[in-house]
């Protein structure tokens, strides 16, 4: 443990300081040896057998000279060096240079001490690349001769493509950039793992985890990773808890309702005159907290995977339209008015009382909110074999950052209505089971659009 404190590679601060560390090192070496090549006068080399070569292979220019007039010598020299890879010059016994172009004057003291030593000689000084002197007699007339422009001689430490000065900064730039990415992409990678998962978490995936690419790292990362998949792994075990408990309260609570129902049935055939109407409140009230239960028990059939479809072929406008009538049946006390665009003969392969149940807990939603003598609209539509249904009310509509919460299970935006927050999570988690897609929008001016999408099978007819 103590020695993977003490490895820098094991922290993200410890990556950091050695990224920096390098790349300044790396950009200190280069800027080091581009200001030693450049503070280099020139240097006098052996030639290499490639300038041998070269020097065997090359054919002199025709010189016409007969005489001590030189100024033939140097334009025929000038001529022939406008043409050739390498330029030719002649130095005579009175140091002399013939031929053009002209080399800078810093070049004749490196020439200078070429011709003091023995023997031939590469002189370079930054571009300026000469070999010679050679000896060389025409018409009986003494020379050294120099040739210009020949390759210089390859480095000893360092590869011959890393004698450009250029290719050296570039190089510099290419190996920091290549770390930076490579630090960039270390601590960028798991921190978006990272997130991805909080935001699965966050949408009610409790199976959200951060994975092993992010907590086998012994950094600062893989411990918050480590941490994050504890938690999760708690979250998870108390929801689970939580939903267990909820079913078994919700299931021991029916046996008792059901055997208090058929003692009201007793009580109202024995009871005197005058007490129906607290009757009839028991009633609803039992039968409200019957519908609560029934409902929390489908919720947690659904979370719990227990939830079993029933597919068979069935004409979907059919169920909604029997949805439509209940519906109306419930709104005509308060003369809410629903408005119908059903389809006909649209065929999918689906479970009945499931579907029944979505449009009923959405159409039954739009009706509590809906006001006196409103209206709601429900329309069917097609588009290829994805059937569209929605249930617009005139209610008060939800606030934007609100309409994501609204199929969350006990969610209940008006803490004053009477039901348990579940209708539309079930609506949910049924055309989820579908394959479908439902989602909620304010409407205009007020009001509430549900969409429920369906894929179809085919359609009859």
């Amino acid at each position: 443990m103590a020695l993977k404190k003490l490895n820098p590679l094991g922290s993200i601060f410890g990556k950091i300081w050695l990224s920096f560390w390098l790349s300044l090192i790396l950009i200190v070496t280069a800027a080091y040896i581009v200001s030693v090549q450049q503070s280099l006068e020139y240097s006098i080399e052996t030639p290499s057998s490639e300038h041998i070569e070269i020097l065997n292979t090359m054919q002199l220019p025709t010189v016409d000279f007969r005489s001590e007039d030189y100024s033939k010598l140097a334009q025929t020299l000038a001529e022939f060096n406008s043409t050739s890879a390498y330029q030719w010059y002649l130095v005579d016994n009175n140091y002399r240079m013939l031929g053009a172009p002209q080399p800078p004057k810093r070049i004749l003291v490196m020439l200078s001490e070429m011709m003091e030593g023995e023997g031939m000689h590469i002189g370079q000084w930054d571009n300026e690349n000469w070999l010679g002197p050679i000896p060389i007699t025409i018409n009986g007339m003494s020379f050294l001769l120099f040739l210009r422009g020949v390759p210089p001689l390859k480095p000893t430490s360092l590869p011959y493509w890393l004698d450009n000065q250029w290719m050296q900064v570039t190089l510099a730039l290419l190996i920091s950039g290549l770390m930076s990415l490579l630090l960039t992409w270390s601590l960028v990678r798991p921190i978006e793992k990272l997130g991805q998962s909080v935001r699965g978490l966050a949408k009610g995936d409790l199976g959200s985890r951060a994975g092993v690419s992010v907590s086998r790292r012994q950094d600062e990362i893989g411990e918050l990773g480590r941490d994050f998949d504890d938690m999760a792994d708690r979250i998870e075990a108390l929801v689970s808890a939580q939903h267990r408990l909820l079913s078994n309260v919700s299931h021991e609570l029916r046996s008792p309702l059901t055997r208090l129902q058929v003692a009201m049935g007793i009580v109202r055939q024995k009871a005197p005159e005058g007490l129906d109407r607290a009757l009839d409140r028991i009633e609803r009230e039992s039968d409200r907290l019957e519908h609560m239960i029934s409902e929390i028990l489908k919720l947690s059939r659904f979370e719990n995977e227990l939830q079993h479809i029933d597919r068979q072929p069935l004409e979907v406008d059919d169920i909604l339209r029997k949805v439509v009538e209940d519906a109306r049946f419930e709104a005509e006390p308060r003369n809410i008015t629903i408005n119908d665009t059903l389809l006909n003969d649209l065929l999918m392969n689906a479970d009945p009382q499931m579907l029944h149940s979505t449009f009923d807990n959405v159409l039954r939603n739009a009706i509590r909110f809906t006001p006196e003598n409103g209206s709601i609209d429900v329309t069917m539509q097609q588009a290829g074999n994805v059937l569209t249904v929605t249930i617009a009310d005139q209610g008060p509509g939800v606030p934007e950052d609100k309409l994501e919460r609204l199929f969350d299970p006990f969610y209940r935006l008006d803490q004053t209505n009477s039901g348990a927050g579940l209708g539309l999570n079930i609506a949910l988690q049924a055309v989820q089971l579908h394959g479908g897609t439902i989602r909620a929008d304010n409407n205009s001016p007020s009001g509430l659009i549900v969409e429920i999408q369906l894929p179809l099978q085919l359609r009859l007819g």
